[in-house]
């Protein structure tokens, strides 16, 4: 008995979504402290667009439609502790208006896992404003290098 699959590439799982942006945190070494408990959607750019294959773009799809409702799960995410210089789970905020925090999109990912693209936004909540940036990664020696970053910082302009 011979069983034949036409589907050439896995569904991305959770727990792979988990280790590709922890893989992220770890190779750029970035502090996720307290992070809102809803992924973002990412809005992907026909710029964007161009560094995907027709098959990426399609895997993407079904991606957005797979884990259109996906949350941040507690002990899952990891965050960079400058101070303490090690790794620790990131907090997860249900609420999301209140203090520092940090939002995180759903990672695109391309079907081959060699490039994802994420964007990380912080507000402090308060008359400061945020930052944020989207980044592409490439993954080269089997490490994440970010090889795109489009950054942008908000003032709050309220008195």
């Amino acid at each position: 008995l011979i069983f034949v699959s036409c589907k050439s590439t896995p569904e991305l799982t959770e727990d792979e979504v988990y280790t590709i942006i922890n893989e992220i945190i770890v190779d750029d070494s970035l502090e996720i402290d307290k992070v809102c408990w809803k992924f973002q959607e990412i809005n992907l750019t026909s710029e964007l667009k161009k560094e995907f294959t027709k098959q990426d773009l399609k895997f993407i799809g079904e991606q957005k439609k797979l884990y259109k409702n996906m949350t941040v799960q507690p002990n899952k995410l990891k965050s960079f502790n400058r101070r303490k210089k090690l790794y620790e789970y990131s907090t997860i905020d249900s609420i999301c208006n209140d203090g520092f925090l940090t939002h995180i999109s759903f990672p695109i990912i391309s079907v081959d896992r060699q490039k994802v693209i994420i964007e990380i936004q912080s507000f402090c909540n308060c008359q400061l404003g945020g930052s944020g940036s989207k980044k592409l990664y490439e993954k080269k020696n089997g490490r994440w290098v970010c090889v795109m970053n489009e950054f942008w910082i908000s003032l709050n302009q309220k008195k």
